[in-house]
C-alpha cells in the first residue's frame, strides 16, 4: 500500500503542463485529488490526458486566486469537491511567464500583471489554504523555474525572471511565518523544460528529454519527505532522481 492512499491532494493549476502530471502521479498511489483550474474548459482536456481510471479518486474546481473575491469562490469550489476530507497536500503550479518589452520600455501596469499570473496568485492561495494545515503533517509546496537565477534567454521573457524571483522569495516569508507549525513549506524551481504527458516538446516547442511524468518522484519526495521552508533547484532530471532517492 502506498503512503499516499487515503491521502487527500488539492492540485492548483491542474490542468497545465506540470499540474496534469501531479495529477497522475498522485492518483497512481492511490491519493484522492482535487484539481483546481481556472478555466472549466479544460477540465475535459485534462480527464483524457490522465485516461482516468474508475478506480481513482478524482475530482475538480473552478477556480482563480487573482483576488480576495475570486479566491472565496474557488475555495467554495474546493470545498464542494473536498466533501469534508481533510487536506494532505497542497501544490501549487500556477501563473505563465509573460512576454514583454524588455524593462526599461515596459509599462508598471505590465509588470504589474505578470506579478498577478505568479506571485499574486500563490499569495491569496497560501492565504485561504495554509492557515487550516498549519498544524497538520501536511505540505504546500509551489512550483517556479529556472528563470529565477539567470538572465533570461531573450529580453521578452524578463518578467519571468522577476515572477520567479519572486515565488521564490515569497516562499522564504512562507518558511519564516511556519517555521514553528507542523506544515512544511517548499518550492520546486524546475530549470529545464518539460513536455505534456505524452508529449516530446516543452510548451515553447522545443525537444524535451522527458514528459510531466517525469517530475512525479520529485514531488512525490517533497509530500513524503522532511524538507522544510525549501527552494529547492532542480537542474537537470539528475537532480530529479537524486531528490527521488533523499
Amino acid at each position: 500500500m502506498s503512503s499516499f492512499t487515503g491521502k487527500t491532494v488539492v492540485v492548483l493549476g491542474a490542468t497545465g503542463v506540470v499540474g496534469s502530471g501531479i495529477c497522475r502521479a498522485f492518483l497512481d498511489q492511490g491519493a484522492f485529488v482535487v484539481a483546481v483550474s481556472r478555466n472549466a474548459g479544460r477540465f475535459d482536456d485534462l480527464s483524457k490526458t490522465l485516461a482516468l481510471k474508475a478506480s481513482d479518486g478524482f475530482a475538480t474546481a473552478v477556480g482563480d486566486f487573482k483576488d480576495e473575491a475570486s479566491t472565496g469562490l474557488a475555495m467554495a469550489g474546493i470545498d464542494r469537491a473536498l466533501a469534508g476530507r481533510a487536506i494532505d497536500h497542497v501544490i501549487s503550479s500556477q501563473g505563465f511567464v509573460k512576454f514583454g518589452p524588455p524593462p526599461t520600455q515596459s509599462t508598471s501596469a505590465q509588470l504589474n500583471d505578470a506579478l498577478a499570473d505568479g506571485l499574486t496568485i500563490n499569495f491569496n492561495a497560501a492565504k485561504a489554504l495554509l492557515p487550516g494545515i498549519k498544524q497538520r503533517a501536511a505540505t504546500f509546496t509551489m512550483v517556479s523555474g529556472g528563470l529565477a537565477h539567470i538572465p533570461p534567454p531573450d529580453p521578452a521573457m524578463w518578467m519571468g525572471t522577476i515572477k520567479n524571483a519572486a515565488v521564490n522569495a515569497f516562499t522564504l516569508g512562507l518558511a519564516a511565518e511556519t517555521a514553528r507549525d507542523v506544515v512544511r513549506v517548499n518550492t520546486l524551481c524546475i530549470h529545464f523544460g518539460i513536455a505534456p504527458i505524452g508529449g516530446k516538446q516543452n510548451q515553447f516547442g522545443l525537444p524535451a528529454e522527458r514528459d510531466s511524468l517525469g517530475l512525479a518522484p520529485a514531488f512525490l519526495a517533497i509530500a513524503r519527505g522532511k524538507q522544510k521552508g525549501h527552494v529547492l533547484c532542480l537542474n537537470s532530471w539528475a537532480d530529479v532522481d537524486a531528490l527521488a532517492k533523499s
